[in-house]
């Protein structure tokens, strides 16, 4: 999930009815936790030392703040934050299929009444998770409001030299000496303590400055490296290229990839990649930026919408020749480029950005395509609970100044809202393997006109997925007639019963399962193995986990997944093999069921291309077999009656030395040569009741 689209209160006009913050990412997903904060940098760092203290006026501060709890995503992965409600005359390009919310109505700390975002200076906009302090669902915390309006995220004093002192650095504060003998900071980042668990987690990120205001890229890594080229200055990462002295209306990004190779950086300057490129997530090369003009569709019946100001700009450090600045690859000759004709480029809430590369659900190291690298990011850390992941502040001790590509991003993208790697985070993936729109089919994107094309996602009413088991008996015994020693494999198979669709691209076969095998008594069995089926793969080992002593009470979270779409669909699939062992005489029921953590029972949304256990979702267990009832015997209780007695040793007696018929009394480990013989009478030995032996 990213910042995809913001368009802001241009000064000395009167759009402040037109102002919003738009988010991207997964359709559906929940954004509890979430916020977006306006960092204001003002437009001066240095004052003199006679008028300070107090702090400059204005001071560096969040401009605005909106928590998202209770907020997400809509069908088409569209939210928009706007500053009066949508209608005929406001956003009327607002879709169906996207979610939005007033932000004068969402939790901003309480400080300041909401209202429009202040772009007279630099400015920092911040997706952000696990903000320390007070929040909307924990309003006492002891550490108070850390995040929220008009709190001062950067208020530090420097003497610089001579009769000068700065005022912030830039970067969020972390609880240091506030400097000419104040207090402490305010900790912005969770860094008091050794928890990484409630450190703070910036999710996006993007800044511009005004002058030389601060910009609170919190991001460790830079850009154009040496630049003297005033339109291509060094920055940080999220950071733009300075557009020419003027402060952008609009930002509308039209990527989020890291492109591999990264970006040429400016001609006399070098990037921090190894190959000396400059990043490939840099801010220049992944937005259109640039001031704003109302015009008038028909389509909207006369309400104004907005566009890009295409006009000249006769700045001489202007990287481009426009009041509005595109990345190079949309202004290079080769489709597809930017068209600097007016009224050209609409900025809309609440639509897919036009010359937007698609964002594909499940993407997890962003390259466009969603393949076994995701899946394998996904399933190592599938499972955890509350994921922290680095691409954080520059000190995070998760680290954030490493490529990208291989950093760990936030891939909890379902729609429960918990923060947890789940079954429904790895299915968007498998849904979008090998599709490049992005888009579900039938959904609204980027026009009142459903998308024809793209992943089918059909609802999962009426599906039935039946479980069953086949058991298997290496020493050819059945389950009530087992000895000590004794294997017994159980095969778990998968069928779709009720709602099958077989129509090509919206197959909806069993992708994944989460079980827990149990044993019904101690000292009986115990589990010794777990092995997928087919074109099953575990996804993640470690979570599997043997219950009571070395398994003898069953195994906990068996899970798996498919890249396939038809497995259980015409004919029963595998899912996964249990190999049992016989430990002690007694009975025991072996039984499978879903998961026992709801994290896995019912953690795929409604419409993925998943086998269900019942229509709703939920672990039905009327759809999973009866248990297998297991009887063991100690391996000289020949009649098997519960007892070793004279009985079982008139039964050796009779077989003695007899020709190989796989005699009753043939028990000892010595190859099945189907021999009654020495080996055997000495394992009948240890078992015989009396004085230890015979």
């Amino acid at each position: 999930m990213f910042i995809n689209e913001v368009h802001i209160n241009p000064p000395g006009t009167s759009d402040d009815n037109c102002e919003f913050i738009e988010l991207l990412g997964t359709p559906g997903r929940k954004l509890d936790g979430y916020a977006i904060a306006v960092l204001n940098g003002t437009q001066e760092k240095y004052y003199n030392a006679n008028t300070m203290p107090p702090p400059p006026f204005p001071a560096p501060e969040i401009d605005e703040f909106f928590s998202l709890d209770g907020l997400a995503l809509g069908s088409n992965g569209l939210l928009v934050l706007v500053v009066r409600n949508p209608g005929t005359f406001y956003f009327p390009e607002m879709l169906p299929d996207s979610n939005w919310a007033n932000w004068t109505i969402l939790w901003n700390g309480g400080l300041d009444v909401p209202g429009t975002i202040n772009n007279d200076g630099s400015t920092t906009f911040l997706l952000i998770r696990n903000r320390p302090g007070q929040t909307e669902s924990d309003p006492c915390d002891p550490n108070g409001l850390r995040w929220g309006k008009q709190i001062a995220h950067d208020a530090e004093y420097f003497p610089i030299g001579g009769d000068n002192y700065q005022y912030g650095n830039g970067n969020l504060d972390r609880g240091q000496p506030l400097g000419l003998g104040g207090s402490d900071t305010l900790d912005m980042t969770g860094l008091g303590n050794a928890d990484l668990s409630d450190d703070l987690e910036i999710v996006d990120e993007v800044s511009f400055e005004d002058g030389q205001g601060w910009e609170h890229d919190t991001d460790g890594r830079h850009v154009d490296d040496g630049s003297t080229f005033d339109g291509l200055p060094h920055r940080h990462v999220h950071a733009f290229d300075d557009p020419a002295n003027f402060n952008p209306d609009a930002l509308s990004r039209v990527d989020y990839r890291t492109k591999g190779d990264g970006w040429a950086p400016a001609p006399d300057a070098t990037g921090e990649m190894a190959n000396g490129n400059n990043w490939q997530d840099t801010a220049t090369e992944q937005w259109i930026r640039g001031e704003s003009i109302p015009g008038y569709l028909p389509e909207f019946g006369g309400a104004p919408v907005y566009f890009y100001l295409n006009e000249p700009n006769s700045d001489p450090n202007a990287v481009q020749p426009y009041e509005t600045h595109v990345p190079s690859w949309l202004y290079d000759g080769n489709a597809p480029d930017y068209s600097f004709a007016p009224y050209t480029y609409q900025i809309t809430a609440g639509r897919i950005n036009s010359l937007a590369m698609p964002f594909i659900p499940g993407d997890c190291d962003r390259d466009g395509a969603c393949d076994t690298n995701d899946i394998s990011k996904i399933a190592a850390v599938f499972g955890d609970d509350d994921w922290i992941f680095s691409n954080s502040f520059y000190d995070a001790p998760e680290g954030d100044s490493g490529d990208p590509a291989t950093q760990t991003r936030p891939w909890d993208v379902d729609a429960t809202g918990d923060n947890g790697i789940e079954a429904s985070d790895l299915q968007w993936t498998l849904n979008f393997q090998s599709d490049t729109t992005g888009q579900i089919a039938g959904i609204q994107y980027d026009s009142n006109v459903p998308a024809a094309s793209g992943v089918v996602l059909n609802p999962n009413v009426g599906v039935e997925c039946s479980v069953t088991t086949v058991v298997n008996i290496p020493g050819g015994r059945t389950l009530t007639t087992l000895r000590v020693g004794d294997i017994v494999e159980v095969r778990v198979r998968g069928r779709l019963t009720a709602g099958v669709n077989t129509t090509a691209g919206e197959q909806n076969g069993i992708m994944q399962y989460v079980h827990d095998v149990v044993i019904g008594a101690p000292d009986v069995l115990k589990v010794t193995a777990v092995v997928p089926l087919g074109s099953f793969s575990k996804t993640r080992a470690s979570l599997e986990a043997l219950q009571g002593t070395d398994g003898d009470l069953g195994v906990d979270l068996i899970n798996g997944y498919s890249t396939s779409f038809t497995r259980g669909l015409v004919l029963t699939a595998g899912l996964y093999r249990v190999t049992l062992q016989a430990i002690g005489p007694g009975m025991a029921d072996v039984t499978v069921w879903p998961a026992a953590d709801a994290r896995f029972a019912d953690s795929t949304p409604t419409g993925l291309k998943v086998g269900h256990t019942d229509s709703d979702g939920d672990p039905n267990t009327s759809y999973y077999p009866a248990s297998l009832a297991m009887i063991v015997f100690s391996k000289a209780d020949f009649n098997h009656d519960g007892n070793v007695d004279f009985v079982d040793f008139s039964i050796l007696g009779s077989q003695w030395l007899g020709a190989p018929h796989n005699p009753s009394a043939d028990i000892a480990p010595d190859g099945g040569d189907n021999m009654v013989d020495g080996l055997d009478l000495g394992v009948f030995s240890d078992e015989w009741p009396e004085n230890g032996g015979i």
